[in-house]
């Protein structure tokens, strides 16, 4: 099964209709129940500073945040930004894949589309670099010498 922390990345970070047409799969399949409609609000901003390794908040960043229910399992949707419509989708599909949200078949089948969409986003991450590293610039132009102080003193 895969991690919640996985899928939801694979989700936010492919393409919307992804996860609306899965959202739309399962509230086909079973009824879905909103306990809190998607609503906006802000989220503090937690960073590390890496010179004292403290944290500290750098800010606020405004997201959206949804919860349905489907029977017994209830499932959370949040995104950063104003997109009511992916918090939903993303609530409804975390419900389903909660312990007692859907049918197993169904379950299956959401989970191969997510993975489905993890492999495109991978192989999307893989061209981007490949893009960046032919025009990456190698910065060792003395060949391999040693330009430490002691050798340059000598």
């Amino acid at each position: 099964m895969i991690s919640r922390r996985r899928r939801t990345e694979a989700l936010v970070e492919s393409d919307p209709s992804v996860a609306h047409d899965l959202a739309a799969l399962v509230e086909r399949a079973v009824g879905v129940r909103e306990v809190a409609p998607p609503r906006q609000g802000l989220v503090m901003c937690q960073v590390r500073e890496t010179a004292r390794n403290s944290r500290f908040y750098l800010g606020e960043a405004l997201m959206t945040e949804c919860r349905v229910r489907i029977g017994d399992a209830e499932g959370l949707g949040a995104v950063l930004g104003a997109r009511p419509e992916l918090a939903r989708d993303l609530a409804v599909i975390d419900a389903a894949l909660s312990e007692g949200g859907v049918a197993p078949e169904l379950a299956g089948e959401l989970e191969r589309s997510i993975l489905a969409a993890e492999g495109r986003l991978a192989e999307e991450r893989r061209r981007a670099a490949a893009r960046t590293c032919v025009s990456r610039v190698s910065f060792d132009e003395m060949g391999g010498q040693d330009m430490s102080v002691q050798a340059v003193v000598k």
